[in-house]
C-alpha cells in the first residue's frame, strides 16, 4: 500500500469507531479526539458535557497578541446509520482507487480530520497567529435538536464575534448558503369501523391522503426560484395508519421534511401546513389533526456578502490551489447555521472534502486527494491576514 498522509491516516482512524446516532454514541470517538489531542502542544483542550456520555472536544489554540476576529473549524463526530448492503466494511476504512470508504468518510470525519491536523502543523510548526483558532468536534449535528452545537453557543463556547467554518462535504468549493428544514409530525384523528359499514367511520388515511395531495401541490405552486437552490421541496418521510384491512382506519401518523430555499421564512411554512391540514380534515367528515414541530424549526440562513470570512477563504484557496474558489450553497442544515440561527452571526461558510451526494449513502467514500487540499488550506486560513 502507497504510503499514506497524515490525514488520510486519522480520518481511516475515526472511521473506524463507530459513532451511528441515534442507535450508537460518539464517546468512543471523542475519548480518541481528546486522548489524539492530548499529544498536540501548545494548545488548549476543554471537555463540555452535554448529556451522559456525549461530549463535545473544543481545542483552542491562541495568539499571543490577537488582533483579528477568532476562527472556528466545526465538525461533527456522529454519523447516520449504516443501512443497506454495502461492498466494502462500513468501519473498516478501506481505500481502493484513492477512495477512502466507511460511514463517515465523507460526512464528515473526513472533513474534521482536515482541521485537526491543520492544527497540529501549526502547533509543530509553532506559528503564531493574529487570532485564536478554536478546533470543536461536535455531537448531535444528524440529530433533529443538533444538541452539540446549540449547548456550545448556550454555554458561551463559541465567541460572539467568530468567523465559522463546517467542514461538511462540499467537495471543496465554499457554500455561503443554507437551505431551511422544518420538520412536522402530523397526528390524524378519526373513528375505526368495520370495512363492511365503513360509512360509520371517519378513515384517518383518507385525510393523510388528502392533506399529502394538498401540500404537494401547493408547494409546487410557489414562485420561489433560488439561483442555487431551485424551488422550495416537501417530501412524505414517514407514514403509518390504521390497524387491519376490514377497518376503517382510526389514526394516522405523517413526519413531513419541508425544505426551504432563501427568502421564506418559518412562518410561511408554518402557515401552508396550517391551512392545508385544516381542508385536508374538512374533506373528511369526522376528521381532525394535531400539528407538531419534531426537532427546531430551521429556516434558510445566508452568509453575509460582506463577511471577511469570504474574502478570507477565496484568497487562501487561490493561493494554495491555484484557481479561485467556485460557490456553492448547502441543502441542508449544519452545526454553524443552527449557531448562526440562534445568535444572528452571519459570518459563516462550508467547506470540506468529500461529495455531497456520498452523504449518507451505501458504500459512502471520500476521495483522498480532496483531504490533503482541504488541509492546507485550513492552515492557510488560519495564517489570514483578513
Amino acid at each position: 500500500m502507497e504510503d499514506l498522509t497524515e490525514v488520510v491516516t486519522l480520518t481511516r482512524e475515526l472511521i473506524q469507531i463507530p459513532s451511528e446516532n441515534p442507535i450508537g454514541s460518539e464517546k468512543a470517538c471523542a475519548t480518541y479526539i481528546e486522548s489524539w489531542l492530548k499529544k498536540v502542544d501548545k494548545i488548549n483542550i476543554e471537555v463540555q458535557e452535554v448529556e451522559e456520555g456525549r461530549q463535545n472536544i473544543i481545542a483552542t489554540y491562541e495568539a499571543k497578541k490577537p488582533i483579528k476576529r477568532p476562527l472556528v473549524y466545526i465538525g461533527h463526530m456522529d454519523t447516520v446509520p449504516v443501512e443497506g448492503d454495502w461492498s466494502y466494511h462500513p468501519f473498516g476504512g478501506q481505500i481502493v482507487d484513492g477512495k477512502l470508504y466507511g460511514r463517515g468518510a465523507c460526512d464528515m470525519k473526513s472533513g474534521l480530520a482536515c482541521a485537526l491536523i491543520a492544527l497540529k502543523r501549526l502547533s509543530e510548526k509553532g506559528i503564531e497567529l493574529e487570532r485564536d483558532l478554536i478546533v470543536i468536534a461536535s455531537i448531535d449535528e444528524e440529530g433533529p435538536f443538533m444538541k452539540g452545537a446549540v449547548a456550545l453557543e448556550k454555554e458561551k463556547f463559541i465567541p460572539e464575534d467568530a468567523l465559522l467554518v463546517a467542514m461538511e462535504p462540499t467537495s471543496l468549493t465554499m457554500s455561503t448558503s443554507h437551505k431551511g428544514t422544518i420538520w412536522y409530525e402530523l397526528n390524524i384523528e378519526g373513528k375505526s369501523s368495520h370495512g363492511g359499514r365503513a360509512h360509520l367511520g371517519a378513515d384517518a388515511v383518507h385525510a393523510a391522503s388528502e392533506i399529502i395531495n394538498r401540500l404537494k401541490k401547493k408547494v409546487a405552486d410557489l414562485s420561489y426560484n433560488h439561483e442555487v437552490f431551485g424551488k422550495p421541496a416537501l417530501s412524505v418521510g414517514t407514514i403509518s395508519g390504521g390497524n387491519k384491512t376490514n377497518m376503517v382506519a382510526g389514526s394516522c401518523r405523517v413526519e413531513l421534511d419541508f425544505r426551504l430555499v432563501p427568502p421564506m421564512t418559518k412562518e410561511e411554512a408554518n402557515t401552508i401546513i396550517n391551512q392545508c391540514v385544516k381542508e385536508g380534515c374538512e374533506q373528511v367528515s369526522g376528521t381532525k389533526a394535531v400539528i407538531k414541530h419534531y426537532g427546531w424549526q430551521r429556516p434558510p440562513i445566508e452568509t453575509d456578502i460582506a463577511s471577511p470570512l469570504v474574502k478570507m477563504m477565496g484568497s487562501t484557496y487561490e493561493k494554495v490551489v491555484g484557481e479561485e474558489i467556485k460557490e456553492s450553497g448547502f441543502p441542508a442544515y449544519t452545526d454553524v447555521s443552527m449557531i448562526s440561527l440562534r445568535t444572528g452571526n452571519k459570518d459563516i461558510i462550508v467547506f470540506g472534502p468529500g461529495d455531497l451526494d456520498q452523504a449518507h449513502a451505501v458504500d459512502e467514500f471520500v476521495d483522498i486527494h480532496q483531504l490533503d487540499v482541504c488541509t492546507d488550506v485550513l492552515f492557510e486560513l488560519a495564517r489570514s491576514h483578513g
